[in-house]
């Protein structure tokens, strides 16, 4: 399977690993064929891994009890787009320049990308279970033309992009969870069982793509009765991107919820607030850089970080060369 997980090193030393479920967490168990068991304890708590092939796709489940805060890292070795959801447990998970929260009761569609590592961040003293299976690009072709917002992703997966990208985590419906349960109990065997998981994978997915399907368009209709706010609010951060943004207080201003805001963006930028406002910050950056001698400290609370080291590192990610060399480089160019 290509997602591997990766407990902190100084964790991974103190670590007991075993290939079987423990008493205590029997009722984790799944009762599929074939199951590949990894257990993992210390006294930073517990993690319970569970994979198994289904037809041409792969059905996980892990579960963590950690004792403290800890930081799982998750990385691939083969492009893959899975279906996530978070059964218990509100994770953050980083990457790149980006984050998400998710949330219990939440379930969401990714794209995962070599090369990059994605930080989970557990909370200890909580329990978290998530279950997440591989959904084949071959499917979501066919259902692209039913589900245009799936085109992005697989455009990306078509071009080999380094980008991670996810498709919005909505609410598990009772009927997701019902054909996620029934993964895990089916008593076929051969063909007839690569059937029936076939079957099931493409349910979820379906119900997935529905009900994402209905939330845009109610977020569309809204849009369009705000669309003269938003276009003031993006002009807004064109102006002033230093200024601080509660996207939340924003949306709320606005008569939007804080998602369709965040829509509202992808749909005329494709971008999310969050990351266009760190574009702009950075091209106002790099006007103040060739067109004052202002110090790269000044510059950076110019733009709103009061933080120069993390304003270099941003810059550095976004430009590929710290404000120092990018000055430099430019003047020299001049």
């Amino acid at each position: 399977m290509p997602i591997e997980f990766r407990l902190p090193d100084h964790l991974v030393q103190e670590a007991v690993v075993t290939h079987a479920v423990p008493a205590r967490y029997r009722k984790l168990r799944l009762p599929i064929e074939d199951t590949d068991t990894l257990f993992v304890s210390g006294k930073w708590g517990t993690l319970l891994k569970q994979k198994v092939k289904v037809a041409n796709s792969f059905y996980c489940e892990l579960y963590a009890e950690p004792t403290a805060d800890i930081d799982l890292q998750i990385s691939v070795t083969t492009p893959v787009i899975i279906m996530q959801a978070m059964v218990t447990g509100n994770v953050r998970v980083s990457y790149s320049d980006d984050r998400m929260q998710l949330q219990s009761g939440k379930v969401g569609m990714q794209y995962l990308t070599p090369g990059v590592v994605y930080t989970v961040s557990l909370t200890g003293g909580q329990q978290y279970r998530s279950i997440y299976f591989q959904t084949p690009a071959t499917m979501l072709e066919e259902l692209s033309d039913t589900y245009p917002q799936i085109n992005d992703m697989l455009e990306t997966v078509k071009t080999g992009s380094d980008f991670p990208t996810h498709l919005p985590y909505i609410r598990l419906s009772a009927a997701m969870r019902s054909e996620m349960e029934k993964m895990k109990n089916c008593p076929l065997t051969g063909q007839a069982r690569a059937l029936y998981y076939n079957n099931r994978i493409s349910d979820v997915v379906i119900a997935y793509l529905d009900s994402m399907h209905r939330i845009t368009l109610q977020d569309s209709r809204l849009i369009l009765l705000h669309e003269k706010e938003i276009d003031e609010f993006i002009e807004r951060v064109d102006r002033c991107p230093e200024e601080h943004v509660n996207v939340e207080q924003r949306a709320h201003a606005l008569g939007l919820t804080e998602r369709a805001l965040e829509n509202a963006f992808k749909l005329k930028l494709g971008s999310t607030v969050k990351i266009y406002i760190l574009q702009q910050r950075v091209q106002k950056a790099k006007q103040l850089l060739l067109a004052t001698m202002y110090t790269v400290t000044d510059i950076a609370m110019e733009v709103g970080y009061s933080d120069p080291s993390y304003f270099i590192r941003i810059f550095k990610q976004t430009e590929g060369v710290t404000p120092g060399r990018y000055r430099s480089d430019h003047s020299a160019a001049i």
